[in-house]
């Protein structure tokens, strides 16, 4: 017996010992940064400037950024750059500003700062932002998956100034019905938000946002008769 339990227990130690070396491993080498998503989320989204309760010349979206490797004591940079596929013009259509990563950070979000140019409203525009190599950082492994996430080191925007639909609406549908663009101009003229994505609402928003439009929706056709859409629907909530 006393020798069984001399096995499982070096068995155990050997195992422990194991886990110890991998994690080391994991922080050994070149140090490297890549985006991170949810782990079945797709690795694109898409902007319209065209459903803005106000008319804007830029906006930000950003890009969740984590290190592969320690921290450090110092701030270090990140560069990203348009990868293969860009059809929209750096500088023009988009910027890609410099950012650095502060001390003893693990994480960061990217800004993309998005410009409403005129060719926005006759197309959508695709940026590819990419990671790249910089004076602190290497681009991350992709794939690995840490608490329900996972590195990519490239993100697709799709932007334009056209009334498109969401990306995110396969979700919002269950709560605001099919989408059209006469639905979502009476929900933003209402809610006065133009995203309608979960991440942005949360439950809160989603539970609560249809019935605060159904009763706007009530007091317009009291005046106005029902709400149509583009398709020649009748717009409910």
């Amino acid at each position: 017996m006393k020798t069984i339990q001399y096995f499982i227990f070096a068995g155990l130690l050997f195992a422990l010992m194991a886990c110890k070396r991998q994690d080391t491993i994991l922080f050994e080498g070149e140090e490297r940064i890549s985006f991170f998503i949810g782990e079945y989320d797709v690795d694109s989204t898409s902007y319209t400037f065209a459903f803005d309760p106000v008319k804007k010349e830029r906006d930000t979206i950003y890009l969740k950024m984590r290190i592969q490797g320690r921290t450090h004591d110092s701030a270090r940079a990140i560069k990203v750059k348009p990868g293969a596929g860009t059809t929209a013009v750096l500088g023009e259509d988009f910027l890609f500003p410099e950012v650095i990563l502060p001390a003893d950070s693990i994480t960061i979000n990217y800004p993309i700062i998005l410009i409403n140019t005129p060719k926005m409203e006759a197309q959508a525009l695709r940026i590819v932002a990419e990671v790249v190599a910089s004076d602190d950082f290497l681009p991350g492994g992709t794939g690995q998956v840490i608490d329900g996430t996972k590195a990519i080191n490239s993100y697709k925007i799709w932007v334009s100034n056209k009334p498109e639909r969401p990306v995110y609406w396969d979700d919002a549908e269950y709560y605001f019905g099919s989408f059209s663009a006469t639905r979502i101009r009476f929900m933003i003229s209402v809610l006065g938000i133009s995203d309608f994505s979960y991440d942005a609402i949360g439950a809160y928003g989603s539970y609560t946002y249809p019935v605060i439009l159904r009763n706007a929706l009530a007091k317009y056709e009291t005046t106005n008769g029902p709400l149509i859409d583009e398709f020649g629907q009748r717009v409910t909530f």
